[in-house]
């Protein structure tokens, strides 16, 4: 039994299609599994549908989690996640596909499945294809079997499958909190307000600071979502805390 796990973005598509491609129908049985976080774009939910119709049409199943809003999360611990304190990922997607693992597989039979490429990033670029007795998948064996797969190999599996390549990650989380400029620039202004009114309400910490989504020591200085926004428009290395971007850029809207 294969547990994959799913965004709906690029990668996941790809690794759907791969699967299909692979095995014959009915010889493993396949869940792929979708964390829903509560913090996804508006146009998300369709995506996910999507996908979901496509792994069905290839005789896998489907099963959407929900454990917990990433909005009400961060209110109740009065911090946005950090790196090292990461709890988005823990509280809403580790924990619920933890429980579901054990429900479905209590002997630690199954095998988890995700599309990480080593293509994507520095940060992978060791990634391993096998990870026996993995302590992140509660112990069972946990399987990458597109760290390989380049760029174009993806898009030509994706193009298979029916899909064309989104130009961006997936907005699963929109913004997640490791957003870069060019995914800081697709947030529509609704989402940019909403950010801007949680991080008032969030308040100030004990050393007067106030708390926002995104920290300004990685961002030039840049405070609070409206000015990391214009952190994100301006030149790389360079930022005006005055610039607002106008609406030429062929990006804006929702």
């Amino acid at each position: 039994m294969f547990f994959v796990s799913v965004s709906w973005g690029n990668d996941s598509v790809a690794l759907v299609q791969w699967l299909h491609e692979k095995y014959a129908l009915g010889e493993h049985r396949v869940i792929c599994v979708y964390a829903d976080t509560g913090w996804a774009a508006s146009d998300w939910p369709a995506r996910v549908e999507r996908g979901e119709a496509l792994a069905r049409s290839y005789g896998f199943e489907v099963a959407r989690l929900h454990g917990g809003n990433f909005v009400e999360l961060a209110m109740k611990k009065k911090s946005w996640p950090r790196n090292g304190m990461q709890f988005c990922t823990e509280e809403l997607k580790v924990k619920p596909l933890t429980a579901f693992h054990r429900a479905h597989d209590p002997d630690k039979e199954g095998i988890c499945v995700a599309g990480i490429r080593r293509a994507e990033s520095r940060a992978r670029a060791q990634w391993p294809e096998d990870v026996p007795e993995s302590p992140k998948h509660d112990g069972r064996d946990a399987w990458f079997p597109l760290v390989r797969v380049t760029d174009e190999e993806r898009d030509a599996l994706l193009h298979r499958a029916g899909f064309e390549a989104l130009p961006q990650r997936s907005r699963e989380c929109f913004p997640c909190i490791h957003a870069n400029r060019a995914d800081l620039r697709l947030l529509p202004e609704a989402r940019i307000a909403e950010i801007e009114q949680l991080e008032a309400a969030m308040g100030h910490t004990e050393e007067g600071k106030p708390r926002t989504l995104f920290r300004p020591y990685h961002h030039q200085g840049a405070t609070g979502i409206r000015e990391t926004i214009a952190w994100a428009w301006s030149a790389r290395g360079q930022y005006d805390p005055s610039y607002v971007p106008g609406c030429d850029s062929g990006v804006c809207g929702d």
